[in-house]
């Protein structure tokens, strides 16, 4: 009976140990800056993707539920590129944002990020659980659209980034996000139940978006 009460209270101290270890970071990426340049591509990709119907897009500040393509630009206040003179084009052909849209895309970006203890070492294990769009609107930054890094991985191969060293040559999401390709800044750290309670309150559909 010892042995058992034991094992219990050896398994409970590693439980409180791992979860102690497990960081939860919200960072942010400038993709203005020289060296996040293969970054900058991501927002055109994931937009582009997410038009064709590709992926999905989630609120940002109710990432379990989804929101459509038309309702994230309509809070944006840009056109439906699916749209021409009203009636709708095949979104293949039109899912491109004019420069000017992208333009407020493409200046940050910020992702969740889950660090947690290799199994082999002491080296911490970093895995990004979602990206989040920022869009730039009178001066202000505004959340945009939740993309899950899991959704992104299923993308075909049409969607890859442009490389700045050899346009000739596309390089894939993973790739770049493996290889961590660019560089970020933690702007906030979040506790397990802390984050989690995060994304389960919403009280308005105000409260979906950050006006």
């Amino acid at each position: 009976m010892k042995r058992i009460l034991l094992s219990i209270l050896v398994f409970f101290m590693i439980f409180q140990l791992g979860a102690q270890d497990f960081k939860i970071l919200l960072r942010e990426a400038r993709l203005v800056e020289k060296h996040n340049q293969v970054l900058r591509d991501l927002p055109r990709v994931l937009l582009k993707a997410y038009c064709k119907g590709d992926i999905a897009g989630y609120y940002p500040n109710f990432p379990k539920a989804q929101v459509s393509f038309t309702e994230m630009l309509n809070y944006a206040n840009l056109e439906d590129p699916s749209l021409k003179n009203g009636e709708l084009s095949c979104p293949g052909e039109f899912c491109e944002l004019s420069r000017n849209d992208l333009i407020t895309f493409q200046q940050k970006i910020e992702f969740i990020e889950f660090e947690k203890p290799s199994t082999l070492g002491t080296e911490f294990v970093k895995e990004i659980h979602f990206f989040r769009l920022k869009i730039l609107r009178n001066g202000r930054y505004y959340n945009g659209p939740v993309f899950y890094y899991k959704d992104i991985e299923k993308l075909g191969e049409e969607y890859q980034l442009y490389n700045p060293d050899n346009d000739a040559i596309s390089l894939p999401i993973k790739k770049v996000v493996l290889a961590r390709m660019f560089s970020s800044k933690i702007i906030k750290r979040f506790g397990v139940p802390e984050y989690k309670n995060g994304q389960n309150k919403v009280t308005t559909d105000d409260d979906l978006y950050e006006y």
